[in-house]
């Protein structure tokens, strides 16, 4: 359990430190920091832990994908 703790923590860390960056280059603050955050984060992680190309971009795309749907049912709560 500790172990997985701390893999989320990192993943939650460099989520929003992708996000933050991403606000801070572009100058603005929407949902496509989110998307691109994701993205990268679903990319690095994902580049970490597995060697295989395609799962890299698949798992950016779903990085991005679940970021953005997570800041939309955000807005709409």
């Amino acid at each position: 359990m500790c172990m997985e703790g701390a893999y989320w923590g990192t993943v939650a860390g460099l989520y929003v430190g992708m996000e933050y960056g991403m606000e801070r280059v572009r100058g603005t603050r929407d949902w496509k920091n989110a998307m691109l955050g994701g993205a990268l984060t679903g990319a690095l992680i994902s580049a970490a832990t597995d060697k295989n190309k395609d799962k890299i971009v698949i798992d950016a795309i779903a990085g991005g994908a679940i970021a953005t749907a997570s800041l939309f049912i955000n807005y709409l709560i």
